[in-house]
């Protein structure tokens, strides 16, 4: 799942491992020959992110956006090692193609991810030990010493401008995880947003860039808001806790790997259940009151995950 702290630390990964250094040699099916001659040779000037996406820079004046979307994953890899063919792809996993495969395996998921596991296609696919060989792999990015590689990327675009000032991320809200994150600005665009039920509001990209359902059922519960509440029915003081919320849990996801729980002395910190307080919890009881965590799919376009008691829908306009 790509949502903005989980491509925050993405991006950091990339940084870590190629800014600075000098691309000897790229591959990417869609990368005309016209840029890729402007790319090798070149050294990686930047690496930042707007939301849910990825801006990598290069010196010599050309640019990549990247939007993982949800399968989309990046990868980094000794350079000998990948010369040599011992780099391993990662784990396939399952991608339900369709909404009633999506909830007819709702509990299995939410038991899995409570038991630490991770489903993986083994009979559709066949798995390669060589990534160079991964029919997912979408971009690849060759230095001296390390390579990148992208997996699944459905959004890879190769610009000599910069895509920051471009339609698809200049009309983006405000990015939560920047410094210049700006409540006032992101109360006014919620006050032009009139009646629009919260659930959707959090998921609308431009009025705050980087919150995907994880973070928007956190939020949401965390402010115990109902998620189906309409934005002109938020008091003053609510409006002003929700605005605040957003920067705050989007950092922690940020800071502790996607958690948005604290981790409590005793618990399996690597346990999913421990993780969230109500994302994927649907059936468990609430971590506040003991009712059992809800999941929508009717009420508003993504599914929601909410606790009915804590979340009160008193004020909600059905």
């Amino acid at each position: 799942m790509s949502e903005g702290p989980e491509v925050k630390r993405t991006a950091d990964k990339i940084s870590d491992a190629i800014l600075g250094k000098t691309i000897v040699d790229i591959c990417c099916k869609t990368l005309k020959d016209n840029i890729k001659q402007y790319i090798i040779g070149s050294k990686v000037k930047s690496v930042d992110t707007y939301g849910k996406n990825i801006i990598i820079s290069f010196t010599s004046g050309v640019y990549l956006r990247n939007h993982m979307m949800m399968w989309g994953k990046w990868q980094i890899y000794d350079k000998k090692e990948f010369d040599s063919g011992e780099s391993k792809p990662p784990p396939r996993r399952i991608v339900w193609s369709n909404q009633k495969s999506s909830k007819n395996n709702e509990n299995k998921i939410n038991n899995n991810n409570n038991n630490n596991n991770t489903t993986t296609i083994s009979s559709i696919h066949k798995t390669v030990k060589d990534v160079r060989n991964d029919s997912r792999v979408r971009l690849i990015l060759i230095t001296p010493a390390q390579v990148a590689v992208q997996f699944n990327g459905p959004i890879l675009h190769f610009t000599m401008h910069d895509p920051s000032k471009h339609t698809s991320i200049a009309k983006l809200g405000p990015d939560a995880l920047k410094s210049t994150f700006d409540i006032e600005n992101v109360r006014n665009r919620l006050r032009k947003r009139g009646k629009m039920k919260l659930a959707d509001l959090l998921l609308d990209q431009t009025f705050v860039a980087g919150i995907g359902n994880k973070y928007k059922s956190e939020i949401l519960f965390l402010r115990k808001l109902c998620p189906f509440r309409f934005t002109n029915n938020l008091s003053s003081s609510e409006e002003q806790e929700l605005l605040q919320e957003i920067p705050s849990v989007l950092k922690m996801g940020y800071i502790s790997a996607g958690r948005t729980r604290p981790e409590q002395q005793g618990e399996a910190s690597n346990k999913w259940g421990f993780r969230h307080w109500v994302f994927r919890r649907a059936g468990h009881p609430c971590w506040l009151c003991g009712t059992k965590v809800a999941i929508d799919r009717q009420l508003s376009s993504r599914v929601t995950y909410w606790c009915p008691k804590c979340q009160t829908a008193k004020k909600s306009i059905q």
